[in-house]
């Protein structure tokens, strides 16, 4: 897509469970959004993501947007076992 662009680009929101967008209040702690791409996108793209009720994690640059698909069939191996799910991920005084 940056081809397409010219400009920053990111990837962002695939690790989450859509059908999950309206039950994030309900969480204790607030879920995480991996994203990948260009630091000039950062602030714009965790924006969105604070917006949208996740934490933003940055999964490093744009070259690392084929790790972060390659990550979805984990995820979604994992939500076999416990339905749609949120993630967090942070220090542990942040748990």
């Amino acid at each position: 897509m940056k081809s397409r662009t010219n400009g920053p680009t990111a990837k962002s929101f695939n690790l989450n469970f859509a059908r999950l967008y309206d039950q994030l209040d309900n969480a204790r702690s607030k879920p995480g959004s991996i994203w990948t791409g260009d630091e000039e996108a950062r602030e714009v793209v965790e924006q969105l993501n604070r917006d949208a009720g996740y934490e933003p994690l940055h999964g490093g640059p744009l070259e690392n947007a084929r790790a972060q698909e390659d990550f979805l069939p984990v995820f979604f191996g994992i939500s076999q076992q416990t339905g749609p799910c949120l993630y967090r991920m942070a220090p542990p005084g942040e748990l």
